[in-house]
């Protein structure tokens, strides 16, 4: 019963969420009802000011057209006219050359669908093929007049839907983007002081394991950081909002800090690896000791506070300069110390750990 009344509201808590949040419910929210727009005009300019003989071919192919951008739209639009315009010359040819039907239908399917094959089509290649047979079945590829009928409805959808998108309140996603980068730098920040917080308490026996696992997971948010950086940058193409004083999302504002922590992803990769290998030496000599645990946490925890600042595009120069020298500073110090310890003193567990710390300061100190 419990199941059976969240099922029920669910769908009342997500228009809720949509109604109050400017997140992924609204955005999927305003595309369905543009769809839907698009769908009503191209059907009263299709039925009741042109009427056309099939105009509903008009708001199918609207709906179609009305993409998550608007770039996308443009381009979904031109490959589905390319669609639309082969099929109707597979089934003019097909019935031209196939008096039967029933061999028309078979032959203008597969030529249709080969057609379609083509990778300029997109994801609109199957509709020649699937075109082309609604075309013969439905009687039409008989008349020229016809086919053509069945192109300019075609081509009143793809218009209605493109303008609807592009015009009625087009998509931006510069949210997601920021969102997503500030995710992955906080997921490298909170691995590198839980790893310095398990260093101060002599846990890394227990937890390298765990911290081997997280610093795996760590990929998903870096493609998941990609992909929204993406579709921000897309988003912005051909869009009228991006040149309003209301959105502004400069290019390179969340590409520069993703291109960044990218980088720093394998070398925290690289560290837990190094802490794990420690964790299963059994020789004294290669553990370090408190103090030395100690220093090397505190290095982390610098270097943990500039990643964030990196991941953060409204941080401040001044800010990010500082704690990259902090980290500098905690990075030579602990160096000059592991020089003066004897070759084989507690510390020397510590230098096969340093190496990715080091490289990681350095991405962040280049960028």
């Amino acid at each position: 019963m419990v199941r059976i009344r969240q099922s029920l509201s669910a769908p009342v808590a997500w228009l809720g969420r949509a109604a109050r949040y400017n997140g992924t419910e609204r955005g999927a929210f305003a595309q369905s009802a543009k769809a839907a727009i698009a769908a009503v005009i191209s059907w009263v300019i299709a039925a009741e000011l042109l009427s056309l003989p099939q105009p509903f071919l008009a708001p199918y192919t609207a709906v179609f057209v009305v993409e998550a951008t608007v770039y996308r739209s443009v381009r979904y639009a031109a490959q589905q006219l390319a669609a639309i315009v082969g099929a109707v010359v597979v089934a003019g040819l097909t019935n031209l050359l196939i008096p039967s039907t029933i061999a028309s239908i078979g032959v203008a399917t597969l030529a249709g669908l080969l057609i379609g094959q083509w990778h300029r089509l997109g994801s609109s290649g199957p509709w020649v093929g699937i075109t082309a047979l609604v075309i013969i079945t439905f009687g039409t590829s008989t008349s020229a007049s016809l086919l053509l009928d069945r192109l300019l409805e075609s081509a009143l959808g793809v218009a209605v839907g493109t303008f609807v998108n592009a015009v009625l309140f087009p998509p931006v996603y510069a949210g997601g983007a920021r969102e997503a980068v500030q995710r992955l730098a906080d997921r490298l920040a909170e691995l590198l002081t839980g790893v310095a917080e398990g260093l101060r308490r002599d846990e890394v026996a227990d937890r390298a394991q765990d911290w081997v696992s997280e610093a795996e997971h760590v990929e998903r948010f870096v493609v998941q950081a990609e992909q929204a950086v993406q579709w921000g940058q897309e988003s912005r193409r051909l869009n009228i909002r991006t040149h309003s004083s209301r959105v502004k999302v400069p290019d390179d504002q969340y590409r520069f800090p993703l291109a960044t922590l990218r980088s720093l992803a394998p070398y925290v990769r690289q560290l837990t690896d190094a802490l794990r290998a420690m964790a299963d030496e059994e020789l004294p000599s290669r553990h370090p000791g408190e103090d030395e645990r100690r220093r090397f946490a505190e290095l982390l925890d610098a270097v943990a506070r500039t990643v964030r600042l990196r991941g953060d595009p409204e941080a401040s120069e001044e800010d990010l300069t500082k704690s990259l020298e902090d980290s500098r500073e905690r990075l030579d110090e602990l160096d000059g110390y592991l020089t003066a310890d004897s070759p084989i003193g507690p510390a020397m567990g510590l230098v096969g750990m340093l190496i990715p710390v080091r490289r990681t300061l350095r991405e962040l100190e280049a960028r």
